[in-house]
């Protein structure tokens, strides 16, 4: 930890002492007609080597200021705008020269103008920011997601998820249609950053006519411009790998692109946990971007997982007005996972302990469809047409034993079970969308949209038990369960939108929602016995209706410039129908809400609240009291209010072009009326226990997270820079015990700190720190609810070489420090990983890799609910050297 702050602390002296040595430069830009240009692009470029190194946009009265501008050196100085003609001049600045060019014209004679054809490093085209990717050198066979993590204003985390402004961006497409939707990774980690003429960064409003007045909360896209000669053309790569320990990898993408047509294909098979398809070692899952180096934690995957996953994407449009897409991808996980588990209860002055050990297999297979079409009727409609059909197979086969005790001495219980299921699904999902804008400029549109599932499970489950203080009873069960769920929801909406002036206009909306769940049970029991009962009056049948009409109004005005407002109400009514099976009396509620809600945005300040209404959740909805099993009494909850929910949230995000810094931070706060809690009884006389759900009180749950990264220094040879990021979250959980309630905070977070230090994209150092904390802290006091603070601790170093004799490093060290035990017990984990890549056969590269090279990732969890605490140790990825194989292809219809 010293180490980390010391090198942090000798960056800035450094980044100070060469800042002294930089020059400025700082002017006003006017268009054709003498008015001040907004958003214009100002950049410095390398002479040398086309590389940027600052950029910055101009204000409202067209100014701008460029600072630590590199001295003695060859520049090109380029403005751009999209409404005018570029500008350019070239420089050598002297140290500590401050530039004044006064004003700039563009379009016009102006200072020393140079008439340029080519295109600027950065521009706004519109509300499009477009970055030439010609000017951010990469290495050789660099992956799109090297490309875009190093252009400016975006931000590639190890998960490979992508931030612009504070805000995460929700799809790739390339050449403006959609490739892989479901997966905009396989776009950043599998193409390569040499077909990409472009990268345009879109709030994405699609193809629609309706006008927006503030954008600050349309969805981020990437698109990815090929540069021409690749328009036409076959490319894509094979590779596979075989490793010790019965490790392999292997995998194929092949594209071919056409004026109006794209066909891709991909398919891989691994059991090396990697559900990514980056060729990268360590960037996917040798160290960088797994849990164990950057403290990502991905519940539900632990244990080993063999994948095979094939799909293919095809994009076809016809004479412009029909654009379609069809997309089919087959996956099929198995999951092994072995694990062992400690756990505490206090109950008053009685502590119990009791450990378990199970193994899990699981085999899920998946079947996806998605299709769409948009016909341009005219330049003033369209119409949508969107479809996914979803099948999906899971089985799962666990075997367990637990044992339970007090003090020293005296035993509880002790146990193994056996379980096998089978559930099976289907989905399907349609979006119908229609929209015309008038010539009064009215905007109508209408949407109709239809989701249903049906679900089968089978679960068949023995245990064997004894109970020492339940009359030292031995209850030998066996339960057979059928159960069939169905869930529709259908919704129809319509909107017009009028325009009042240029810069306000109002929505009126009106829609309908049918939503209908309903799940039906068969069970089958016996108790030390031959003799299957049926046991269906205990059975958990039950259905949900919930109809919901809503009417409302936004008002979208900017009176202030840079100062949109959203103001709207909406009437919603809502009644709910609870069928339980004629085994309770069928209860039907009707509650009707105004529903408010507000929005402000302010250069780069986000202020927005929302109420809406939260129904009951189905899944917590238990109709009768079961007593299946002798020991213990499933209490049933089969009615919960509505809940209302005030979200309070504020974003900001700046770039401060003279300091090179990116901020941005989003804090929330959702107040719930009402929650819902687990409620429990325990016997400590006999062991006998109860369980169950109740509505229980108001809660409030936060989050917050801030994003900030500094270059301290940049040129042709160096780069020096620094990116933290934290995330918090807050919610509360009601428990009540043996009749006593407490209210606990859990709170799940990380911290996370790297310095990238580079020369020549040749040699590249990053050491980290990473802090994770998972903790629960009760309101009150009590010998029933014990406070549980889990936290980790991650430092370590990344480094990677290129071109040395032609071969490339990857190599990763990372000293995690984090529990070992359910008494919070500490272990301190040494992961080592490195691969070595060489190229062959002119496209292609050999790679030797080496994962967890010490023998020691483990995968721990530590936490608390209600009285009980726990800690969970499961199987999980470990030493294996793979040696692999990757070859990439291209060929065009047009080459040089």
């Amino acid at each position: 930890m010293p180490k980390f702050y010391l090198t942090f602390l000798l960056s800035i002296i450094l980044s100070l002492s060469y800042a002294q040595n930089n020059a400025t430069i700082k002017g006003a830009v006017f268009d054709f007609e003498r008015k001040p240009l907004e958003k214009a692009t100002v950049s410095i470029v390398s002479e040398q080597d086309s590389i940027v190194l600052t950029y910055g946009l101009t204000n409202s009265k067209g100014e701008f200021d460029l600072v630590r501008i590199p001295t003695n050196k060859n520049l090109v100085f380029f403005i751009s705008h999209v409404n005018s003609l570029p500008f350019s001049r070239r420089l050598n600045l002297k140290p500590n020269e401050k530039l004044n060019l006064d004003s700039i014209i563009l379009g016009g004679n102006s200072i020393e103008e140079i008439q340029i054809t080519v295109s600027p490093p950065i521009r706004m085209n519109g509300d499009t920011l477009e970055y030439k990717a010609e000017y951010f050198k990469t290495r050789p066979n660099a992956t799109v997601e090297e490309l875009l993590s190093i252009l400016p204003g975006l931000q590639v985390n190890a998960d490979g998820s992508i931030i612009y402004q504070g805000r995460e961006v929700t799809g790739i497409r390339v050449n403006n249609k959609d490739f892989f939707a479901q997966d905009l990774k396989i776009a950043t980690k599998n193409l390569d950053a040499s077909l990409i003429d472009i990268v345009q960064v879109i709030k994405d409003k699609g193809e629609s006519k309706r006008e927006i007045i503030d954008d600050s909360e349309l969805p981020i896209v990437l698109n990815l411009k090929m540069k021409k000669e690749f328009l036409k053309a076959n490319f894509g790569k094979f590779y596979g790998g075989a490793a010790t320990r019965d490790r392999y990898e292997s995998g194929a993408l092949v594209n071919t692109f056409r004026d109006t047509l794209q066909v891709s294909f991909i398919g891989f098979a691994n059991n090396i946990n990697r559900q990514g398809f980056d060729y990268s070692e360590l960037s996917e899952h040798g160290g960088m971007g797994r849990a164990e180096n950057n403290n990502y934690v991905s519940y539900g995957n632990n244990g080993l997982m063999n994948q095979i996953s094939a799909g293919i994407n095809v994009n076809y449009d016809i004479k412009k007005k029909l654009k379609t897409n069809l997309m089919y991808n087959f996956r099929q996980n198995d999951f092994y996972d072995d694990s062992e588990n400690n756990s505490e209860i206090f109950l008053n002055d009685i502590q119990e302990n009791s450990t378990g050990k199970s193994n899990n297999e699981n085999q899920n297979s998946n079947h996806e469809l998605r299709a769409l079409i948009r016909y341009h009727i005219d330049t003033t409609s369209q119409i949508s047409y969107s479809t996914n059909i979803n099948n999906n197979k899971h089985t799962s086969n666990y075997s367990g034993s637990s044992n339970r005790w007090r003090g020293e001495n005296i035993p509880i219980m002790e146990g193994d079970n056996n379980s096998v299921s089978n559930n099976h699904s289907n989905n399907f999902n349609h979006n119908f969308n229609y929209e015309k804008k008038f010539k009064n400029k009215w905007f109508l549109s209408i949407n109709n949209s239809i989701s249903s599932r049906d679900g089968k499970v089978n679960r068949d489950n023995i245990t064997n038990e004894r109970y020492y203080l339940f009359n030292d009873s031995l209850i030998n069960q066996h339960q057979i369960l059928n159960s069939t769920t169905g869930y529709l929801n259908l919704e129809n909406r319509v909107n017009i939108q009028i325009p009042i002036k240029k810069k306000a206009n109002i929505d009126f909306y009106g829609g309908q929602i049918i939503n209908n769940q309903k799940s039906v049970e068969d069970i089958q029991n016996k108790v030390n016995s031959d003799i299957f009962q049926d046991r269906n009056d205990i059975a958990n049948n039950k259905g949900l209706k919930i109809n919901t009409y809503q009417i409302g109004t936004r008002w979208n005005i900017t009176a202030v410039k840079d100062l949109p407002i959203t103001l709207g109400i909406k009437w919603h009514y809502v009644s709910n129908y609870f069928d339980y099976y004629q085994k309770l009396e069928n209860i039907k509620d009707n509650n009707t809400y105004w529903l408010p809600d507000l929005r402000l945005s302010f250069k780069g300040f986000v202020f927005q609240y929302e109420r809406s209404v939260e129904n009951q959740f189905f899944n917590r909805i238990i109709t009768v009291d079961s007593d299946l099993s002798p020991t213990y009494t499933t209490l049933a909850s089969p009615y919960f209010e509505n809940s209302i929910h005030n979200k309070f949230s504020v974003r900001y995000q700046k770039t401060f072009t003279k300091s090179k810094i990116n901020f941005s931070t989003y804090i929330s706060q959702n107040n719930e009326s009402n929650s819902i809690g687990n409620i429990s009884t325990y016997n400590i006389e006999n062991s006998f226990s109860t369980n169950g759900a109740y509505q229980s009180g108001p809660t409030k749950n936060r989050n917050f997270n801030l994003s900030l990264s500094k270059t301290f220094l940049q040129n042709k040879d160096w780069n020096l820079s620094y990116r933290t990021y934290v995330y918090a979250s807050i919610f509360n959980n009601y428990a009540i015990v043996n009749g006593e309630e407490n209210k606990s905070d859990m709170t799940y977070g990380s911290w996370n700190n790297t310095i990238t230090f580079s020369y020549k994209k040749a040699f590249t150092f990053t050491p980290m720190y990473a802090y994770g904390l998972n903790s629960t802290k009760f309101k009150f006091s009590s010998e029933n609810f014990r406070n549980v603070n889990n936290d980790s601790h991650s430092i370590g170093a990344t480094l990677l070489l290129n071109n040395v004799k032609k071969f490339r490093l990857e190599s990763s060290y990372t000293i995690k420090n984090q529990v070992a035990g359910v008494n919070d017990q500490r272990q301190n984990l040494h992961l080592v990983n490195a691969s070595i890549y060489y190229p062959v056969f002119g496209k292609g590269e050999l790679k030797l890799s080496a994962f967890d090279i010490l023998n020691q990732n483990v995968s721990n969890y530590y936490g608390a609910g209600g009285n009980r605490t726990y800690f969970f140790r499961t199987s999980t990825l470990r030493q294996y050297f793979m040696l692999g194989l990757v070859y990439k292809f291209l060929t065009t219809d047009n080459k040089k």
